[in-house]
């Protein structure tokens, strides 16, 4: 019945639209002023306002639906769509500051630098819908609307929902953004606000108690598995306020042929930024068991731990935006941009009824190359440090500078150190038996690399070696502690997007080679080889009225330990268990019609050949062969 009603919305919206023309397409149409602006129908992020995207209406990578498998380094999850991920190669994050530690759902949430603002002349909505064999469930949905240029709107939320092949594996993510920027007739103010809510509620099971492979058993549902009545509650309630006055040069903008207005060319902008966020995380189990929580095990018939984290952000910004005015009529984006900012933080902490609060004052900045500009220089430079409070000494620093050589491919080189107060909850803990209250070092991280990428012959290529010290790690019934103590490593990364007459190999492989002896520790948390290849045909049919994709998804993973899970202090922590080579072969087939996408995909081939599966994380099985089928539904008006 699930799949018919699919079906049936899928024939419905096809045949809705067949007698449409493909409302995505751009209208090339331009803002009537004196220096054309960017094209409609766009999208952008924060932290580049002027570099707009065009809305993709392509059905490459359609079949990449659940939140781990995306562009650039992939997770692993435990087990099912929605559970705890973990990334397959290390990577450098590049942020400092309050971290509470609970960051096993970073990857489903909504956050403020990857949420996308809409530049469109005509309400815009996308849809998407997918349906499972295995009780899963995701929506995606989009809505953005100006109104006479000054006020922009959207709302985004997503949604994922997983039964999850063992007991007590339920997931259920859910993920909300509203945005709106006003922008006044005369360019001087601006005001803009973000509304974020992150919803998590995932039974925990712990994994199961024997080895699911070297099992008699049939139904994996019936193996025994650590936790039976556990639960992690997160919710976070996210709210940004900025507005800003900004100065600059007035020029003249054209409205009829004989008809002029004057306008800002803003050049300077001073702002205020509120942030208000609540984090609210609860973890219960109604039946615990002795052995698995140990030191945790307090009272017979429950486990709690209960956090509600307050933080209010008072910050003052100032922007610098070079631009040049030409004549009356026209000025010139100059190739730099500049960020200041000096903010406050007050965090109100309550652990398991216990409340307590800290502080953080810090100054950030960055300079770059302006890409409305269209100069072939690239160039970033940033740094924060935090100077009082729970996190003070913690430092960033991260430059970039490359160059553009157009057709032959740009070449750039990086360079980022961080230094970060361990998670909090790995330095305070309170609660009844155990609690600690430790003075960690700072977890120290330098990375530097170059890479090559030709969007055009479709391959890029780079290199980063890092050193790392102090990683936080939680080794199971001991106590957090500082762990790798040093390491160094090198990342490699070659990929390739080449077709020929429809016919497609896509590959990517990452490979992590350990510098000395005592950092090949570093292998038992990463995959040393990472692989993804896609290969498939696709073309145009029916005078291009359809077009359509046929092949196969295949991910390697070589020399690579699973690491545990520990639901209760939401950590990842060595397993120590060399596993052997982990393949995953899945089959697709993507189609559009005007502006209705679908895609039909059969999950992990491999488990139905070899009748074997492999863990995603330590204890937890990766799910069987699945049949999936979506739908993406794109249109404006």
């Amino acid at each position: 019945m699930i799949f018919c009603g699919l079906l049936t919305i899928i024939y419905g919206g096809i045949s809705a639209m067949m007698l449409q023309n493909d409302s995505t397409k751009k209208f090339n149409w331009f803002k009537a002023s004196g220096k054309p602006s960017t094209q409609n129908d766009t999208w952008f992020i924060n932290s580049e306002p002027e570099k707009h995207h065009g809305i993709d209406t392509t059905i490459f990578n359609l079949e990449e639906y659940n939140g781990i498998q995306r562009p650039g380094i992939e997770y692993t999850n435990a087990g099912n769509m929605g559970t705890a991920a973990f990334p397959l190669v290390f990577e450098h994050q590049k942020r400092v500051g309050f971290n509470l530690g609970y960051n096993q759902f970073d990857v489903y949430r909504i956050l403020k630098d990857s949420i996308r603002y809409y530049q469109v002349v005509r309400p815009y909505t996308e849809l998407r819908l997918l349906l499972g064999l295995q009780n899963e469930q995701m929506m995606d949905g989009r809505f953005a609307n100006q109104h006479k240029h000054l006020i922009y709107y959207g709302v985004h939320f997503k949604r994922y929902y997983s039964k999850g092949i063992y007991e007590n594996q339920r997931a259920n993510d859910n993920a909300v953004n509203v945005y709106a920027i006003f922008r006044s007739p005369n360019k001087r103010l601006h005001l803009k606000t973000d509304l974020i809510f992150n919803s998590f509620k995932s039974r925990e099971n712990g994994g199961a108690t024997i080895s699911v492979f070297d099992s008699s058993l049939f139904q994996k549902i019936l193996v025994p598995v650590a936790l039976r009545k556990a639960e992690n509650l997160y919710r976070q309630i996210d709210f940004y306020l900025n507005t800003g006055y900004s100065i600059g040069k007035k020029y003249k903008v054209r409205d009829t042929d004989s008809t002029y207005t004057t306008e800002l060319m803003p050049v300077f902008t001073i702002s205020y930024q509120l942030n208000v966020e609540s984090n609210k995380i609860k973890y219960r189990d109604y039946a615990p068991d002795s052995a698995y929580y140990q030191q945790f095990y307090n009272i017979k018939d429950s486990v709690a731990n209960d956090w509600n984290v307050l933080k209010t952000d008072n910050a003052i910004q100032l922007d610098i935006v070079w631009r040049k005015l030409q004549s009356d009529t026209a000025y010139l984006e100059k190739n730099l941009v500049a960020h200041a900012e000096a903010g406050f933080e007050h965090y109100q902490i309550q652990h398991n009824l216990l409340p307590t609060a800290t502080q953080n004052l810090y100054v950030s900045g960055y300079v770059r190359s302006n890409n409305a500009s269209k100069s072939n220089i690239i160039y970033y430079a940033a740094a924060k440090t935090y100077l009082y409070g729970w996190n003070q000494g913690d430092l960033l620093l991260s430059a970039q500078a490359g160059y553009d050589f157009k057709k032959w491919g740009i070449v750039t080189g990086n360079f980022a150190y961080t230094q970060t107060e361990m998670p909090y909850q790995y330095e305070k803990y309170t609660s009844h038996p155990v609690q600690w209250n430790f003075d960690l070092p700072k977890t120290r991280i330098l990375s530097g690399g170059g890479k090559y990428q030709n969007t055009k012959w479709g391959i890029v290529a780079e290199a980063t070696y890092y050193r790392t010290q102090n990683l936080p790690v939680y080794a199971g019934s001991a106590t957090p502690q500082a762990g790798f103590e040093t390491s160094n490593f090198v990342v490699i990364h070659a990929g390739n997007k080449n077709g020929i007459k429809g016919f497609h190999c896509d590959n990517d492989v990452w490979f992590t080679q350990p510098l000395g002896d005592s950092s090949s520790n570093i292998l038992d948390l990463y995959a040393r080889v990472f692989t993804r290849h896609s290969l498939y045909y696709e073309r145009r049919v029916f005078k291009k009225a359809l077009w359509f994709s046929v092949g196969v998804d295949l991910r390697f993973r070589y020399q690579n330990n699973p690491p545990y899970y520990e639901p209760y202090l939401a950590t990842f922590y060595p397993s120590f268990n060399n596993t052997r080579l982990i393949p995953q072969l899945d089959f697709f087939v993507n189609a559009k019609i005007k502006t209705v996408r679908a895609f039909l995909k059969v999950d992990n081939l491999i488990s139905a050949i070899t009748q074997k599966g492999y863990y995603a994380l330590h204890r937890y099985a990766a799910q069987d062969l699945s049949f999936r089928a979506g739908i993406n539904w794109r249109f404006f008006e």
